[in-house]
């Protein structure tokens, strides 16, 4: 599955290329046409953040993509999505919400390709489908914002961000090393790797479920026997998090 992390290398590198265009462009009727297309954008990005907020089991607030700036009434197409808990977060959480606009753009790239190279279709289609495509590449980097969000959850709690890091890797190699994913046939070569992210994550739930497993059957035995610490880390759960954070006033982020 190394193709995939190149497609997303590639995706960003692109991206990053393209909004560097989009500043330096302006010509009037270039420059209309951009932000029509970054508009659109804009608006994938801001829903890859919320529906993977809501896939990933976190409270997402108010949704906003809006064509021109509030303080100038210039045009300025931009959006934001609210995160009212987003202290309660966990690291996983704010990377896949923060990182959304990357993946999400990438598979809907991939699924543009198809339809402009293999699949015969109409060729209206195939512009609709191009156009999308730059659209896609405008809005699919992720923005400082977004990367500063990481790095804050990362600093709330470090073990346990560590934990989380410690088990993707750990499922991410076994995936590659054991997992044939092309033993179901599917029509698009896209879904291949839709398939990959979730094999990934049942692999992360099954061996988080195992660890929280083991860890209480070790506090048991370290209860029953002794009074050393206990080795179960107890701050590894949503739970605690809601509870170390209930007493704080929290804060809202923005991505």
């Amino acid at each position: 599955m190394i193709e995939l992390y190149l497609w997303l290398f590639v995706i960003l590198l692109v991206s990053s290329i393209t909004r560097t265009i989009y500043r330096h462009t302006h010509t009037p009727g270039i420059k209309t046409i951009f932000n029509i297309i970054l508009f659109i954008g804009v608006a994938v990005h801001e829903l890859a953040h919320y529906s993977l907020g809501i896939l990933f089991g976190a409270k997402m607030g108010k949704i906003k993509v809006k064509y021109r700036s509030e303080a100038t009434a210039g045009v300025a197409p931009h959006g934001s999505v609210q995160d009212p808990e987003f202290q309660r977060n966990s690291f996983i959480q704010s990377f896949m919400i923060s990182f959304a606009p990357l993946f999400v753009s990438t598979f809907l790239l991939m699924f543009c390709f198809d339809i402009i190279f293999h699949i015969q279709t109409e060729v209206w289609i195939k512009v609709i489908a191009f156009v999308f495509c730059v659209s896609l590449l405008t809005g699919s980097e992720p923005s400082g914002q977004d990367v500063r969000c990481v790095g804050m959850t990362f600093n709330i709690n470090p073990r346990y961000s560590l934990y989380q890091i410690f088990l993707v890797l750990l499922s991410g190699l076994l995936v590659w090393a054991f997992v044939d994913l092309y033993f179901i046939s599917l029509p698009f070569e896209v879904l291949y790797y839709i398939e990959y992210f979730i094999i990934l994550a049942l692999f992360y739930f099954s061996f988080k479920s195992v660890f929280w497993v083991v860890g209480k059957i070790i506090n048991v035995l370290v209860t029953k026997f002794g009074n050393g610490v206990k080795l179960s880390p107890m701050f590894l759960t949503r739970r605690r998090r809601f509870k170390e954070f209930r007493k704080e006033k929290e804060k809202e982020a923005q991505w």
